[in-house]
């Protein structure tokens, strides 16, 4: 990396697997930073955890919820809900074609920029369905109006299609709006229906031209904001959110070629907006604030002793190409059974993943841990305490 890197600055410290879990805990603001108590250092609300992160998995919406909240100072799963229907958040596919949330005013600029290679890539199996560009120019026109009196449901999106010659179904609905959306024209909004237990709510559709703030609509960034600027603004967003992180970590996450990568934290270092460290032999980035926590190592561990309980797909897990400094590989198996993509919730002690939880019994209130082996003391006690404070949605 450094050789690729000709503006990246000294490392600042040579830190062990353990040290970079940890502070990928800090970075991700899943633990506050050292410094005042209680939730001092925390995003203040929903979106601003959203932004602090650029992009939150999303496929499980549920779970979405309460990684958003878990990072937030009211740990409240209903507030994400709600920026969700005041559309300060979205949820669309931004990149590697999979939902994502993210803040309304990077939703536009992320997919034009991460959107087309994705796109490409699920090319082939939409012209097998016969969903070529044609095809989706039709299904844009459709959506436009029935969307232009506002957010409408996808089974009323998926009628509009239908009425319109479209195949009917489920499965060309969600190939329409998948399509749409990675095309930046459309995005997830507002929720409706109940999320308790036994309960099932689901995002309306939005066409992002209207739903999106002015200014961080589609063609707001077509010639004010060349690519190469998204990108360096991008790979420090990333490192800031995620570090310590590598190039292969940031190839992952945003689905682009080494050689874009490796351009976008190099531009980002040239901006001053990146710390190096090393790991193993290996060179890793994190934004500003990695300095500082690497200078209060000792608070950082202390601050990381916790048990923590992290939602289905959390970033600290699908976040990196290499996890191994949270997950030993071993265990991945018992994280994704099957190798079927499903991230299964994984229970965190000392900034390590030992199991995987569950929610059980007639009303899924009561925790079920399974440990990768045997647990230290006092950690299945403090996984039912951190279950308890869970913030899960009404």
């Amino acid at each position: 990396m450094p050789e690729a890197f000709p503006a990246v600055p000294a490392p600042v410290a040579d830190l062990t697997p353990d040290d970079v879990a940890r502070l990928r805990l800090v970075s991700q603001r899943l633990v506050a930073p050292p410094g005042p108590g209680g939730g001092a250092g925390l995003p203040e609300d929903p979106a601003a955890a959203v932004a602090h992160l650029l992009a939150v998995q999303g496929q499980d919406l549920p779970a979405s919820l309460v990684a958003v909240a878990s990072r937030t100072p009211e740990r409240d799963a209903d507030a994400v809900r709600a920026a969700l229907d005041d559309g300060a958040v979205v949820r669309t596919w931004p990149m590697r074609g999979t939902l994502h949330l993210l803040a309304a005013q990077d939703a536009a600029w992320m997919t034009r920029l991460l959107g087309p290679r994705a796109a490409r890539a699920a090319s082939k199996r939409w012209l097998d369905a016969g969903l070529d560009d044609a095809a989706f120019d039709r299904a844009s026109a459709v959506a436009a109006e029935r969307l232009a009196g506002g957010p409408a449901s996808r089974d009323a999106l998926g009628e509009a299609w239908t009425a319109a010659g479209f195949e009917p179904g489920t499965a060309t609905t969600y190939r329409l709006l998948n399509g749409l959306a990675t095309r930046g024209e459309l995005v997830l909004g507002p929720t409706q229906g109940t999320g308790g237990p036994g309960g099932r709510f689901e995002q309306l559709v939005a066409l992002a031209s209207t739903w999106l703030p002015e200014g961080s609509r589609p063609g707001d960034y077509a010639s004010d904001d060349p690519d190469d600027v998204l990108l360096a603004d991008l790979a420090g967003r990333y490192a800031a959110g995620h570090g310590p992180v590598s190039v292969a970590d940031l190839v992952r996450w945003t689905y682009q070629t080494a050689g874009v990568a490796k351009g976008a934290l190099a531009a980002a270092a040239a901006r001053g907006r990146l710390v190096t460290v090393t790991c193993e032999g290996r060179t890793l980035v994190g934004g500003p604030e990695l300095a500082g926590l690497v200078a209060d190592l000792d608070a950082v561990r202390e601050r990381t002793a916790e048990v923590l309980l992290l939602a289905a797909f959390d970033e600290v897990v699908l976040g990196y190409a290499d996890r191994s400094a949270v997950l030993d590989p071993a265990h991945e198996v018992l994280v994704v059974p099957g190798g079927n993509g499903v991230f299964r919730p994984v229970v965190v002690a000392d900034g390590r993943a030992v199991g995987t939880w569950a929610r059980t019994g007639r009303h899924r209130d009561q925790l079920a841990v399974e440990p990768f082996g045997d647990l230290a003391p006092g950690v299945l006690d403090a996984a039912h305490e951190a279950f308890s404070r869970l913030p899960l949605p009404e």
